[in-house]
């Protein structure tokens, strides 16, 4: 049995993390009603590309997925893949590996996407 390298090591200690924390966060918006605000969305009043995260977590939760489309649909298909995406940049950093060229270009696309999502969200487009 292989053991598991200091990047998968620190991936998944990641994971626990993330996983554990939105857990707590899920408890304490239930019991005390407190949740964290967009402090872009306070500051300029519009929008930034995860307003509605929140929510659609706490909707997938409930396996609620009409509503978690709802509350951000392009974050909705594509948290799993930021997801993945960070746990991938945590285990190569952690065994001291390059970004290949394609991963690189994947994380470009990403950002472009929620960028553009996050303008066309507040342009008055219905989305």
């Amino acid at each position: 049995m292989s053991r598991l390298s200091r990047g998968g090591k620190q991936a998944i200690a990641l994971a626990i993390t993330v996983v554990v924390a939105g857990v707590i966060y899920y408890f304490v918006i239930k019991l005390t009603g407190f949740s964290f605000h967009c402090f872009f969305r306070e500051i300029t009043g519009f929008l930034c590309p995860s307003c509605g995260a929140t929510h659609m977590f706490l909707s997938l939760f409930k396996l609620d997925f009409a509503e978690a489309f709802k509350c951000n649909p392009v974050l909705f298909f594509l948290w799993p893949v930021i997801g993945g995406e960070i746990l991938y940049v945590t285990y190569m950093g952690g065994n001291d590996k390059d970004l290949p060229k394609w991963n690189l270009a994947l994380i470009y696309i990403i950002f472009a996407i929620m960028m553009i999502f996050g303008i066309i969200r507040n342009i008055g487009v219905n989305v």
